[in-house]
């Protein structure tokens, strides 16, 4: 079975109730829609079978809006070709018809488009200023509005800032989705406090403040529930405390704590389950040790990361069906040094892989996961002391790192998150009413 054949495959299966064989045709046309629409066969397909195929989520194409406009113009060639042959009051009225049936296809793909369209954003994080005078930290969120191509290698990213969250300005914090609603937890200069960003109101609110307060810690969402892990205060208290903020009781409980304090460590959710791998101990050790951690029950040790003696200031982020850990520093001889080295953890097998290197150091970014790909934004170098401006993407399907361009200001001890876009964001009066709310 092939791009050429599989639709016959697949109409002969459901002629003859040949089920596994539908089943194997329909999930190789899923696949490989984006071939397949743009072959000779396609316009052979009838309309109630492309309609079932196009409302499939594993429908795999690069852009919906690309998609259903390719399959506008297949139908007005089809229409064209009617209107040569067909008298002319039925060719009026089936015209009349089509235009209507075009509007509301129209229609439905762009809101299926907006309401799901998807943004890299950036929170916070502290940059030199202008004067190259001091450290100043930022209030700001931005979000790639488009990613440009230059000639040669040349790349470059447009930023457009959308909100300003309430005072404090915010480092070396976190941030956490939950139901379509930002949260924004902790941070240098004894920040306990918690925002939350609602998008579809591009209003700001602030909520109980944590029982510790915490920076360079990590914080996922779980069952409906944000939990901070570990962290330190003032650089030097570290803490092995885990707590989670529950929404529906708007109130902070404390879980089983971790097995050790740690700082500058990496968190992610995986099948249900919280990982926690690497940071720095009491004795600003860096760990190489991985943990699944159960909020009842604490942490379990796992097999240990292989890639150098430690890691911290790194970051972790459930990719498919691993997770990749990439970025962060290691201890040399002498000190701390950047750690370009990536690597895959495999939750069923509890293994480790080879995962190609980072090519620029990144301590502290901000990291992502948008459309399968990991983003990984900002930071600083442990060898040079420089301030990261550049946004990395790794694709695991082509197993490599592209350097996407730089960001608005090079941020350090920033957070990153993927947000679902409102319709209006590109409305100047949605940007003039995103003001901070206490």
């Amino acid at each position: 079975m092939d791009e050429n054949t599989c639709l016959d495959v697949l109409v002969l299966a459901e002629t003859y109730g040949l089920v596994q064989l539908g089943q194997a045709a329909e999930e190789y046309i899923l696949a490989h829609f984006q071939c397949i629409y743009a072959g000779e066969t396609f316009k052979d397909v009838p309309c109630s079978l492309l309609t079932r195929l196009i409302e499939k989520d594993s429908l795999s194409v690069e852009s919906e809006v690309t998609l259903t406009l390719s399959l506008l113009v297949s139908f007005m060639q089809s229409l064209i070709s009617v209107c040569t042959s067909t008298p002319v009051c039925t060719t009026l009225l089936f015209c009349a018809f089509v235009e209507s049936s075009l509007t509301f296809l129209i229609h439905q793909s762009i809101q299926t488009y907006i309401s799901t369209l998807q943004a890299l954003v950036l929170v916070g994080g502290d940059t030199v200023d202008d004067e190259l005078m001091k450290r100043v930290p930022s209030q700001t969120l931005w979000f790639a509005q488009q990613f440009h191509r230059g000639p040669g290698l040349m790349k470059n990213i447009e930023w457009k800032p959308f909100a300003t969250f309430p005072d404090p300005a915010r480092f070396r914090h976190c941030v956490c989705l939950l139901n379509n609603k930002l949260y924004i937890l902790g941070g240098h200069s004894d920040v306990f406090s918690l925002l939350r960003f609602d998008m579809s109101q591009g209003k700001w609110e602030r909520l109980p403040d944590m029982i510790y307060q915490r920076n360079y810690f990590a914080a996922v969402c779980l069952e409906g529930k944000v939990f901070v892990l570990g962290g330190n205060q003032d650089d030097s208290q570290y803490l092995d405390a885990v707590e989670y903020y529950n929404p529906e009781e708007n109130t902070w409980r404390q879980a089983h704590p971790l097995s050790t304090a740690v700082c500058g460590h990496a968190a992610a959710v995986l099948g249900g389950q919280i990982y926690i791998s690497g940071g720095c101990d009491l004795h600003q050790c860096c760990l190489p040790f991985m943990w699944q951690y159960s909020p009842s029950r604490g942490s379990s040790p796992r097999a240990p990361m292989t890639v150098g003696a430690g890691r911290a200031g790194h970051v972790m982020l459930a990719l498919g069906k691993g997770l990749v850990v990439a970025g962060g520093l290691q201890p040399l001889w002498m000190g701390f040094g950047d750690q370009l080295l990536c690597e895959l953890y495999d939750s069923t097998h509890d293994s480790w892989s080879f995962v190609p290197p980072l090519p620029w150091p990144h301590l502290s970014p901000g990291a992502t996961v948008l459309n399968g790909q990991l983003y990984v934004v900002g930071g600083s170098s442990a060898n040079t002391a420089r301030d990261t401006k550049w946004v990395h993407r790794y694709d695991p399907k082509e197993q490599c790192w592209e350097n996407l361009g730089a960001m608005p200001h090079p941020y350090a001890d920033l957070a990153a998150c993927c947000l679902p876009l409102p319709t209006g964001l590109f409305c100047p009066i949605y940007l003039l009413s995103i003001t901070p709310h206490s």
